[in-house]
């Protein structure tokens, strides 16, 4: 993983910084109060901590809420504060003609949950070459922060911080799902924790947000256990009187208690235990694989669709294939895979070329070496799609999840799976982290039965007449 470092502290090191301070900029002597109480907090507890203040909250429930001091006080007041305590500071942008002006100020420049998704801000912000913190929409899914990621880098900046703050979970309600922390990592940023805004109810008060702030300890200790890089409190030495996010705020009194019970950088977990075959399960591989053959559209695995299989054990066939002559490990799979189905014609695809040369044209195997894992995710959607359509027999896919988590592979391939059920299709990915095994990607065990079900049903359903028993109840037609 990437360090981001700022003045002295370092995100992604051996150490989980704080980032802290009122949520928004209600005046220099608060600012101040609240700084050098954090200075106190950080000796105490011997953490590293940001501070951090909005001069805008553009973000609003209601009209009439706070927004802030504006830019040339709400600046001046986090200036003072960098001079006078020596702490980073942290704000937030909202729009591409405050950036530059921001970016003379502050040591991290935040993109807003909201805006995260807003292109020329993030290419502005990232062009300043400061440290940018992109607070994850509730919108997107983890793995949709890769294209923000990708937005910031093709700037030439790789000084970024992600920050998870809860998901949409129906109406005025968040949900923090814990799993996104290391699917994040995989990317190679530090992922940061909001512990406060990931307690909101948005929009829960009508015309402001509400939240369950007695939850913050909670939800922090968890992100920290799951190995998070840095942890974001908003905190004010009065929370109810607060102008903005009065309900999640954490009391400032409170939190040097709320660090000290903090067990920063727990250990990380290379590899779970079901990532690796076990010896058993190793030495019966071949069996394995070949019962599979003989049943496979009468015995799928389970609804995970994943079959994982060592081909270290199997030998290659006495007829070599007529197609593939290469002796690396990517032909060498793909020949083994082609002739226990006696297949021969087969298409590498290397490039975008190769797809563009194919056309419509069918091909019993269609391979390809690692070349979508350069592409952009709109590209390797719209690549997979003409794979999936192109092969009539077999998909060999070698992919270096560097960019991306195996997770994020393996749940597009079960999407395209579903919808090109042909049942002559094997799909095998071979990922080159895990270069001895092979995951066979199947439609559920129950899934033709399902879609059986599902047809003779529909078949079935009838639109009910609607009768008016009296003429004049009928509505009318608006014209």
């Amino acid at each position: 993983m990437k360090k981001v470092s700022v003045s002295n502290v370092v995100f992604g090191g051996d150490e989980t910084p704080i980032i802290a301070g009122p949520c928004v900029i209600e005046s220099y002597k608060l600012s101040m109060d609240v700084a050098k109480q954090l200075v106190k907090i950080g000796k105490n507890t011997k953490t590293p901590i940001v501070y951090k203040s909005s001069w805008d909250k553009a973000n609003r429930s209601s009209n009439s809420s706070y927004r802030g001091p504006g830019i040339e006080k709400g600046l001046e007041a986090l200036r003072r504060v960098k001079e006078e305590t020596g702490m980073p500071v942290l704000t937030d942008v909202h729009e591409v003609h405050h950036v530059k002006e921001v970016a003379e100020v502050v040591d991290i420049i935040q993109i807003p949950a909201f805006l995260c998704r807003q292109t020329d801000l993030i290419k502005e912000v990232a062009q300043t070459g400061k440290v940018v913190n992109v607070k994850k929409g509730q919108f997107l899914s983890p793995w949709e922060i890769e294209n923000v990621i990708i937005k910031i880098t093709e700037e030439g900046n790789e000084n970024i911080l992600i920050t998870e703050r809860g998901t949409q979970f129906g109406y005025n309600n968040l949900v923090v799902d814990m799993r996104s922390i290391p699917i994040m990592q995989e990317f190679g940023f530090p992922i940061i924790f909001d512990a406060t805004h990931s307690n909101q109810l948005p929009g829960g008060n009508g015309t402001t947000t509400a939240g369950m702030r007695n939850m913050v300890p909670y939800l922090a200790k968890a992100a920290v256990a799951v190995g998070c890089d840095g942890v974001f409190f908003e905190t004010h030495p009065d929370p109810e009187s607060a102008k903005s996010d009065a309900s999640t705020q954490w009391p400032l009194g409170d939190l040097e208690e709320v660090i000290s019970n903090l067990k920063m950088k727990p250990a990380k977990v290379k590899k779970s235990p079901s990532a690796v075959l076990g010896e058993s399960q190793a030495k019966n591989s071949k069996t394995m694989y070949k019962d599979r053959l003989n049943k496979k559209y009468q015995s799928h695995m389970d609804t995970n669709q994943i079959n994982v299989m060592n081909f270290d054990d199997i030998p290659l066939p006495e007829k070599p294939s007529n197609t593939l002559s290469d002796s690396n490990p990517f032909t060498t799979t793909c020949t083994k895979l082609m002739d226990e189905r006696n297949l021969t014609k087969s298409v590498i695809i290397s490039n975008t070329d190769d797809l563009e040369s194919m056309g419509e044209n069918k091909s019993e195997v269609i391979a390809c070496d690692g070349f979508l894992d350069t592409l952009n995710p709109a590209e390797v959607d719209l690549n997979l799609v003409t794979i999936f359509n192109s092969a009539t027999r077999l998909i060999f896919l070698q992919l270096e999840p560097k960019r991306r988590p195996i997770e994020w592979w393996i749940q597009k391939l079960n999407f395209l799976r579903e919808r090109h059920d042909q049942k002559e299709l094997d799909i095998f990915v071979s990922f080159t982290a895990e270069p001895a095994k092979l995951r066979m990607i199947t439609l559920p065990n129950d899934y033709y039965k399902r879609k059986e079900d599902e047809e003779v049903k529909s078949n079935k359903v009838k639109v009910p007449m609607i009768r008016w028993n009296n003429p004049k109840d009928k509505p009318k037609p608006r014209i």
